[in-house]
C-alpha cells in the first residue's frame, strides 16, 4: 500500500492519495479544503467502482450542497443561528440565507494539516488535524479535530473522527459527515437503499424537525418510487449497516456506523443528480437548541467514532 502527496504545483489543489497498487483502489483527499474526500474507488469482483459524487456546479469550497463535508461542531441547522448554553446566549453567522439558519458547522472547508502517515502491506492511513482556537463568531470553545482516513488491503475504507475539547469549560458538540455516493454510472432510478430506522422527522419551513413519526415503509426503498430528504433515528446497534444497491450492476455499497455513537442518519437524493447523500450524525438537526443528541464535552474529553465503507455483490433475492 502507498501514500502519494501531490503538491499544489503539480495540480490545482494539494492532494493526498491512498493507493493499493495491487488492485488499483484509491482514496483522494484535499487537506487544505476540509480534508475533504473527493474520490473513492473500490473493487468489486475484478471491477473498480467510483463511489463518490460531487454534485452541483460550484467548486467544492463554495458548493452549497456540501459534498463530503465534515459537519462540526454542529450538524445540519441551528435555528436562526441562535442557541443558549450553560446560561449564556450565542449568535452564529447565518450562512443559509434563504432559511435564516446557521448550517453544517464551520470545519467543512477549513485547512487541515497532515499529522501522521502510515503505509504497510496491510493498509495506508493518513491523519489530518485542525486546531481550532475559539475564534469563530458564536462558538468560543477551542478544540482539536483529527480526521483519519484508512484503506486496507481487503478493500475496506474507513473514516475515523476525533474531537478533543482543549478549552477550560464545557463545550456543546455534534458531528456528522456529508458524502454523496454513486455506484459507477448508475442512474438514480436503478438505486435502492436499506437501513434500520425507528423514527423519521418531519421538518417545518426552516427545515428544522417539527414532528416525528414511526417509520412504516418497507425496505428496500426504491428511489424510482420514493423521494427521501429526511433525518432518521436508527436502531441502536454497534454495527448498523446501510446498503445502497444498483439493481442493474448488482453492486452494493455498505456503510457501517455505530448507531449508539452516530444515532441519526440523513438520506437525501438531490434532484437531477444520480447520487444519494448518506450522512451519519451524532445529533439531530438543531440539537444546540433541542438537546436531541447533543454531546457536552468536558475539558480534555474527546469524542471518537468511525464509519466504514466497502462494496460487494448485491443479494437481490
Amino acid at each position: 500500500m502507498e501514500i502519494i502527496v501531490q503538491d499544489a504545483k503539480a495540480s490545482s489543489k494539494k492532494k493526498v492519495i491512498l493507493h493499493n497498487p495491487q488492485t488499483g483502489e484509491k482514496v483522494v483527499i484535499l487537506p487544505e479544503i476540509g480534508a475533504t474526500l473527493v474520490e473513492l474507488e473500490l473493487i468489486c469482483g475484478n471491477k473498480l467502482v467510483q463511489l463518490i459524487h460531487l454534485p452541483g456546479q460550484k467548486s467544492i469550497h463554495e458548493n452549497d450542497l456540501h459534498p463530503s463535508a465534515l459537519l462540526a461542531p454542529w450538524v445540519n441547522r441551528v435555528r436562526n443561528g441562535n442557541y443558549s448554553f450553560e446560561g449564556r446566549n450565542y449568535q452564529l453567522p447565518i450562512n443559509e440565507q434563504n432559511l435564516g439558519n446557521a448550517i453544517h458547522g464551520f470545519l467543512a472547508r477549513k485547512p487541515f494539516e497532515v499529522f501522521e502517515k502510515k503505509s504497510t502491506y496491510e493498509l495506508a492511513e493518513v491523519s489530518f488535524i485542525h486546531n481550532y482556537t475559539g475564534d469563530f463568531q458564536g462558538f468560543p470553545f477551542p478544540f482539536l479535530f483529527t480526521l483519519t482516513y484508512r484503506l486496507n488491503k481487503h478493500g475496506v475504507f474507513s473514516v475515523h473522527f476525533n474531537c478533543k475539547n482543549t478549552g477550560d469549560s464545557h463545550m456543546p458538540f455534534a458531528c456528522g459527515w456529508h458524502p454523496y455516493f454513486k455506484i459507477a454510472n448508475a442512474e438514480i432510478r436503478h438505486l435502492e437503499i436499506k437501513f434500520r430506522p425507528t423514527l423519521k422527522y418531519i421538518s417545518d419551513a426552516q427545515m428544522i424537525p417539527l414532528t416525528e413519526e414511526t417509520v412504516s415503509f418497507p425496505m428496500p426503498v426504491r428511489f424510482s418510487e420514493t423521494t427521501l430528504d429526511h433525518v432518521f433515528k436508527l436502531e441502536s446497534q454497534a454495527d448498523h449497516l446501510t446498503e445502497l444497491t444498483d439493481t442493474q450492476s448488482k453492486i452494493s455499497l455498505f456503510l457501517k456506523q455505530n448507531s449508539a455513537e452516530f444515532p441519526y442518519l440523513v438520506v437525501f437524493a438531490p434532484s437531477s443528480e444520480n447520487c444519494v447523500a448518506i450522512e451519519p450524525m451524532t445529533g439531530n438537526t438543531d440539537a444546540f437548541n433541542t438537546g436531541d443528541g447533543l454531546k457536552v464535552l468536558s475539558p480534555n474529553e474527546d469524542f471518537t467514532s468511525l464509519v466504514e465503507i466497502w462494496v460487494d455483490k448485491a443479494n437481490l433475492g
